[in-house]
């Protein structure tokens, strides 16, 4: 056979192979969503294992689904630990859906964790840029802490206290301004910071007990008893190290 007829052929036989690639039914459109419906409903109960076989049988009925991909995503990222694996999914969900900012940004979340800030940042601004976003001040404020942890502290803090300026009760900003400036040394500026922290999410024992470490460096001792008793109190049975830290503190005062 000459090579003009064998490529001919093969010309033919992916021709053949795209036309066969399979579109999901209707039925199957349909059980992707049941499933993944299942899935969130798994998650929000705190079942990962159930939530994560839900969503695998969303994806087996309809892989390029978006939101079962990011749901997948941020499942292999934060619960399990597998950032790695999480990639494909956010990546996947962005090729389908190219405005999904959600999923960008918690493609850039495992970048900022894994230490690669510059595609973090680059990820961050295109969320920014999308003015349908309903959640900016998470963007900005993750922004920041990866100008952080790249080195440019000054645009790290404007960063952050944008965010908390577009939604004051965003308690991650606070904590990170506080994190921040207690790194610089500024430890004023650092209690402030914990305390609203404290303020914004008032049932969160990490909030009480950075205040009160904060407090005992200020020699209010008084005050950093009452915090480090708020930690103990606020404390979740998942949080028992840290309520335990919270009781030696206040001990050692």
């Amino acid at each position: 056979m000459s090579r003009l007829a064998l490529a001919s052929c093969s010309l033919a036989l992916l021709l053949v192979s795209a036309g066969c690639a399979h579109t999901p039914s209707e039925k199957e459109l349909r059980s992707a969503e049941i499933h993944y419906d299942l899935a969130i409903q798994a998650q929000q109960q705190g079942n990962m294992q159930e939530a994560v076989r839900e969503l695998k049988l969303s994806l087996e009925n309809d892989p390029d689904y978006p939101e079962a991909n990011n749901a997948m995503g941020i499942l292999l990222h934060l619960a399990f630990r597998r950032p790695d694996e999480a990639v494909p999914h956010y990546e996947r969900a962005l090729k389908v859906r190219p405005t999904f900012s959600e999923a960008r940004n918690n493609l850039a979340n495992v970048h900022l964790d894994q230490g690669r800030y510059d595609e973090a940042i680059k990820l961050y601004e295109q969320v920014l840029n999308d003015m349908l976003y309903p959640t900016p001040f998470i963007a900005q404020g993750n922004m920041g802490w990866a100008f952080y942890k790249k080195g440019d502290t000054q645009r790290a803090l404007e960063s952050i206290k944008a965010a908390v300026t577009t939604n004051p009760s965003f308690c991650m900003g606070y904590k990170n301004l506080g994190l921040i400036y207690d790194e610089m040394g500024q430890t004023d500026d650092a209690c402030r910071n914990f305390t609203r922290y404290r303020e914004s999410c008032p049932e969160v024992a990490d909030a009480y007990m950075r205040e009160g470490v904060c407090q005992a460096k200020q020699g209010q001792a008084d005050a950093a008893k009452q915090a480090f008793a708020g930690c103990e109190a606020k404390a979740k049975p998942a949080e028992q190290q840290l309520k335990d830290d919270c009781r030696r503190l206040l001990e050692k005062l």
